[in-house]
């Protein structure tokens, strides 16, 4: 990941969050998914434009009955095809969400789904005309809570922006990502960090265990995080989710190497190369 374009950006920092509680209990809510991972149905949609020097601000609608042999990705700065090219349930968990819906721990899942490429450098075209038009739908379908995956650093800003707004529209709203320092900028209502590769916040492909659990916590953490803008971070081991698909998907290397990727990894290099955002 190249992210020499961001070391003179002016990164946007808020010093309050907004803030909407949810009154129901979680079993009684409707839940919908937003990623900033640039994923889209090719059967319905065209792919981003990844030549929009300012990054593309429009987004995708996906709907619940999606499958993934329906999903392409298209990121600007985040190599995808081996992990939510294999499997979206890693950055957009839209499986794990109907399986809860199904054991009742969720009211319902809402019909729609969004994408939006995140990296988005000027992001005042998306706050004035793509956010609007997601709150519009998400208020027709009656969403109580939006889960908000975030993929590369400005994508965290995105995704963080995304958040405030819809949560000034009176949706709870909670941004899962790996990068502290820019949602602690940008300051979405709620935050769980989770110090996982790039594009895979839920886990690695085919670990459905780890995606499932770690969905799970997002939704508890709507309710359990009391304070707007705070952070709270999460346990899970890259290793262990890693070895877990493995185990699920033996020959995933394979699959890997076949998008012309090779296995993620989150090394203590990563970890140090992403302190800065």
């Amino acid at each position: 990941m190249d992210t020499r374009f961001l070391r003179d950006y002016t990164w946007i920092v808020n010093n309050d969050a907004p803030w909407k509680h949810l009154s129901k209990n979680l079993s009684d809510a409707k839940v919908a998914l937003i990623t900033t991972a640039g994923l889209y149905n090719w059967k319905q949609a065209k792919h981003y434009n990844l030549g929009d020097d300012n990054g593309d601000a429009s987004y995708r609608e996906i709907r619940k009955d999606v499958t993934q042999q329906d999903i392409r990705v298209s990121h600007k700065v985040i190599e995808l095809k081996n992990s939510a090219g294999l499997d979206y349930n890693c950055i957009f968990p839209l499986d794990r969400l109907l399986e809860m819906e199904k054991e009742k721990r969720i009211s319902s899942v809402s019909e729609i789904h969004f994408s939006v490429m995140g990296e988005i450098k000027d992001p005042k075209g998306f706050l004035d005309d793509t956010v609007p038009r997601i709150i519009k739908t998400l208020q027709k379908f009656l969403v109580d809570v939006v889960i908000i995956s975030a993929v590369g650093p400005l994508s965290h800003q995105t995704a963080g922006l995304l958040a405030r707004e819809i949560e000034e529209a009176e949706i709870s709203t909670i941004v899962i990502g790996s990068l502290r320092t820019v949602l602690k900028n940008v300051k979405p209502p709620r935050t769980v960090l989770v110090r996982f590769p790039f594009g895979q916040v839920f886990g690695a492909p085919f670990d459905v265990s780890s995606q499932k659990e770690i969905l799970t916590e997002c939704i508890i953490h709507i309710k359990s995080i009391k304070e707007p803008g705070e952070i709270a971070e999460f346990g899970f081991r890259w290793q262990d989710s890693f070895k877990k698909a493995l185990s699920a998907k033996p020959d995933l290397g394979t699959l890997i190497a076949k998008t012309g990727g090779k296995e993620p990894e989150f090394t203590e290099k990563n970890k140090n190369a992403a302190e800065p955002f």
